[in-house]
């Protein structure tokens, strides 16, 4: 189950962020997305020592904690999209393949043309 979604700026500004679940954890998943930044940057600045190319704009798994997996997304812009899951059994192929992040993606460029 997806329980946060957040949009980051290529300056790592913060362009839109929601948790799917009680107010109490709001503030751990926002920590988590902000660590997750750190994650994306690694990858993006030592691309040889992280697996995914640059011509790679999905990014894979970021890191797992106890109760989530995070994910990521990289855009040419440089505008990232993290993706916080409860599913510690689901695989990266299934977040590549299966439309999750594709159709934030997609809102994200149909809001930006207004």
């Amino acid at each position: 189950m997806i329980v946060c979604v957040a949009v980051v700026g290529h300056q790592n500004n913060p362009l839109y962020i929601q948790s799917f679940t009680d107010a109490d954890d709001a503030l751990k998943l926002h920590h988590i997305v902000h660590c997750s930044l750190d994650v994306v940057d690694e990858r993006v600045n030592n691309p040889k020592k992280s697996g995914p190319t640059l011509n790679e704009t999905f990014l894979g798994l970021l890191y797992p904690t106890e109760n989530y997996k995070v994910y990521g997304y990289l855009t040419n812009t440089k505008v990232k999209f993290i993706l916080v899951t409860t599913d510690l059994d689901v695989r990266d192929a299934d977040v590549r393949n299966v439309s999750i992040i594709v159709p934030c993606i997609e809102l994200y460029y149909k809001s930006m043309n207004l």
